[in-house]
């Protein structure tokens, strides 16, 4: 499915019957300092808007079900809204939607994007330093750079105070630096 065609769907009255996981997250509430653009389907819908219209196939779904799980997870608690384990729940959803889509081909690798979008901001990475080993093994990964523009898109549908961008940038750089280092080996 390309990005305009889930677009499409996702502005259809088709959504609830088609897509009733995407569906749910209409209304569910986003700490509005980090999403001000609204509840996790506007943040989905801008996050998809973000794609180009010819982006990997796996890029398209993996944006369209990374939150899937925050329909469930999400709770108030400590002052504000909190979606602990969605990543994970999502990447169930994820699979079990593109297997309902006939599109098992897929799975793998969206589940792996879906399950780690949120990799540069668990990192805590600072700038300053080498990546470790473990997270120079996660960025030679063949996927790194499709997880890297869902990631991309995930930031440009947050309306609010994230820095999901600016981490991300960080680890980029330093695994540049550690690729360019690799060359003069």
């Amino acid at each position: 499915m390309t990005r305009d065609e889930l677009l499409d769907l996702c502005n259809s009255d088709q959504l609830v019957s088609i897509l009733p996981e995407v569906f749910a997250l209409k209304g569910v509430p986003q700490p509005p300092e980090y999403h001000a653009e609204g509840d996790v389907f506007v943040h989905t819908l801008l996050a998809l808007k973000a794609l180009s219209p010819w982006a990997d196939e796996r890029m398209v779904w993996g944006v369209a079900l990374h939150d899937l799980g925050k329909a469930e997870k999400t709770r108030f608690f400590d002052g504000r809204w909190r979606a602990w384990g969605h990543d994970r729940l999502s990447a169930t959803l994820a699979a079990q939607v593109l297997i309902r889509f006939d599109r098992e081909d897929l799975v793998a690798d969206v589940v792996w994007l879906v399950k780690n979008h949120h990799f540069a901001s668990s990192w805590q990475y600072a700038g300053t330093g080498r990546l470790s080993l473990r997270q120079r093994r996660f960025c030679a990964d063949a996927r790194f750079h499709l997880l890297v523009e869902l990631c991309r898109a995930d930031a440009a549908g947050c309306r609010g105070v994230s820095r999901k961008k600016e981490q991300l940038e960080l680890i980029l750089q330093a695994w540049q630096q550690e690729q360019e280092g690799d060359k003069e080996i």
